[in-house]
């Protein structure tokens, strides 16, 4: 139809860190440790060049921390277990 506009071009929406992704997916499922860190980094990246993520980095770093200290706890009673468990034979 004449005089219609032709629709603005789509805008594309900015990629996701990488380091975000990959803080969420060692936070909860491979080694904690490792999401805390790069969910930091991610952080750090995303601020610098807006990219998308920042939820993601933000959830590697709560998982990472909440599995890091389950993690000890547990390495904790299992060496007071091993220790009570010698120390009786």
């Amino acid at each position: 139809m004449p005089g219609h506009p032709p629709y603005p071009p789509h805008a594309h929406p900015a990629p996701f860190n990488t380091y975000a992704i990959l803080a969420l997916i060692f936070g909860a499922m491979v080694f904690p440790p490792l999401g805390i860190y790069f969910g930091n980094k991610a952080k750090g990246q995303i601020a610098q060049t807006g990219e998308r993520g920042v939820e993601l980095a933000t959830a590697g770093v709560v998982v990472g921390w909440i599995f890091t200290i389950l993690y000890g706890l547990f390495f904790v009673v299992w060496c007071g277990m091993i220790a009570v468990l010698l120390g009786s034979a």
